[in-house]
């Protein structure tokens, strides 16, 4: 008998690709791979899942924590849909 865990969907922080905005994006599982959506344009992008990636995802978010200090807007992200441009 084959136990699947359920593994919730990850919100985290980058720069979309389509949009050009930072933002967040929300990482949903799906067996092997994921969608992961940006949560201000809906642009989606399909990425092999791993059960490293929530390590992934929070090294990436330590690292924009610390450039809050340089990029102070890198703040006003607080929930999905919350965009800023960036140059």
């Amino acid at each position: 008998m084959i136990i699947e865990r359920k593994v919730d969907s990850i919100l985290h922080r980058q720069k979309c690709p389509a949009c050009g905005y930072f933002t967040y994006y929300r990482a949903v599982p799906a067996g092997d791979n994921a969608t992961d959506t940006c949560t201000y344009c809906n642009h989606e992008v399909q990425i092999a899942w791993h059960p490293e990636i929530k390590a992934v995802y929070k090294n990436t978010e330590r690292f924009l924590k610390d450039l809050e200090e340089t990029l102070p807007e890198l703040k006003e992200l607080k929930k999905p849909g919350d965009h800023i441009l960036l140059d």
